[in-house]
C-alpha cells in the first residue's frame, strides 16, 4: 500500500478503517468518524483530524513520546499529529511515506543506520547534516524534502554542561558506535578540541564510517581515554559489558555520555547503573534530546502560528514541550 492510497483511506469519516501503511508493516492506529487512536504503552490516546491535518513522523518507536508531541500540539493549538513508527522501515520507503502530502516531515533515528541511508532519498540536505553523513530531521516544503541536523547542537550543549558541571577535564574521548551519531560525536568533540577516535564491535564497519566521513586522516590511538561516548542502544541490555570492545573502553576513563534513553520509556538504563556503581560521571542522553529538540521543532513549526498570531519560536517550543534548560 502506497502513500496516495493511505491519504485517501485516513481521510474522515471512514468507520473502523484501519491506519496501515505499507500493508500494516509500520503503523497502528484507528480511526471512527474523525479521530485518530494510537495505542501507547498503557492505554489509547485519541487526536481529532481533518483534511487539513498534517502528520509529523518518527522511527523511534518510543510510545511516551506519543503523549508528549501530541499534548504540545493540542497546547499551541496547531493542526499536526505527531505519529511514531514501532517496526523496521527502509530508507526509500520512509522518503516515500516524507513526501506525501498528508506529511509535514518527521524525526529520524539511528535505527538501522537511516540518518544517513536516507540521504540520497532528499532533495536538499544542509552542509552540517552531509559532512556528518547523518540527518536527524526532515521537513516536507510543498512536496520537496529539506534535510537537517540537530543533534550536533544537543550534543555540544550536553557535554559542555557535563563537562562544566563536573569539573573533570577532558582531553581525549573515544566513540563507540559507528551509526549517524557517531560523525555528529566526531565534528562536535573537535570543535571543543578535544582529541577523538572511533571503536565498535566490527573494525570493518568502524573504518568503513571513518571513511565515509573522510576522517582518515585523524590517526587512531589507544587509551584509557577521559570520555566514553556510547552511540549505540547497548545501554539497555544487562549484558551490555559483553558488547566488544565497550568494557576495556570503560576502564580508565573518567565520563560517559550515553546516546540512548530507555529510562524515557521507564525501562533501565545499565549503562548509567553501572557508572553510578563505578563512580564515573555520566551525561545522559536526555541532555542531548531536550537541547535538540528545540531546534529540531522550530524546524518543522516553521511558518505555524500561535493563538495569537505570532510565529512559533525556539523559546515557544522548550516552554511547550517543558524542555529543561
Amino acid at each position: 500500500m502506497r502513500y496516495k492510497e493511505i491519504f485517501v483511506n485516513i481521510m474522515p469519516y471512514q468507520v473502523n478503517q484501519k491506519a496501515y501503511i505499507y500493508e500494516g508493516k509500520l503503523i497502528y492506529g484507528q480511526f471512527i468518524q474523525n479521530r485518530l487512536t494510537m495505542t501507547t504503552e498503557n492505554s489509547e490516546y485519541n487526536v481529532n483530524i481533518n483534511v487539513q491535518t498534517k502528520f509529523i513522523f518518527s522511527t523511534s518507536g518510543s510510545a511516551s513520546s506519543i503523549v508528549k508531541h501530541n499534548n504540545a500540539f493540542k497546547e499551541l493549538k496547531i493542526n499536526l499529529v505527531y505519529f511514531t513508527i514501532a517496526t523496521a522501515v527502509s530508507a526509500e520507503e520512509y522518503a516515500a511515506l516524507l513526501r506525501s502530502p498528508i506529511s509535514r516531515g518527521a524525526a529520524v533515528t539511528g535505527r538501522g543506520g537511516l540518518k544517513s541511508t536516507i540521504i540520497p532519498f532528499l532533495d536538499e540536505v544542509e552542509p552540517l547534516a552531509a559532512k556528518t553523513r547523518a540527518v536527524n530531521t526532515v521537513v516536507n516544503k510543498s512536496g520537496k524534502l529539506y534535510g537537517y541536523n540537530s543533534d550536533a547542537v544537543g550534543l555540544k550543549s550536553a557535554l559542555i554542561k557535563g563537562i562544566e558541571t563536573s569539573g573533570l577535564e577532558i582531553k581525549t574521548a573515544v566513540i563507540y558506535g559507528n551509526g549517524g551519531v557517531s560523525g555528529v560525536a566526531f565534528h562536535v568533540l573537535q570543535e571543543l578540541g578535544i582529541k577523538a577516535t572511533m571503536a565498535g564491535r566490527d573494525p570493518k564497519r568502524v573504518a568503513e564510517k571513518r571513511r565515509q566521513l573522510g576522517i582518515e586522516q585523524y590517526p587512531d590511538f589507544g587509551g584509557p581515554y577521559d570520555l566514553v561516548v556510547d552511540a549505540t542502544p547497548v545501554s539497555s541490555e544487562p549484558d551490555f559489558l559483553n558488547s566488544a570492545g565497550l568494557s576495556s573502553l570503560l576502564d580508565g576513563c573518567k565520563m560517559v555520555f550515553c546516546h540512548n534513553m530507555p529510562e524515557k520509556d521507564d525501562k533501565t538504563n545499565y549503562l548509567e547503573r553501572y557508572c553510578q556503581e563505578k563512580q564515573l560521571y555520566f551525561i545522559p542522553g536526555k541532555w542531548m534530546y531536550n537541547a535538540q529538540l528545540a531546534k529540531q521543532y522550530r524546524l518543522l513549526l516553521e511558518g505555524y502560528l500561535k493563538a495569537d498570531g505570532s510565529p512559533i519560536s525556539e523559546q515557544d517550543v522548550m516552554n511547550t514541550w517543558k524542555v529543561e534548560q
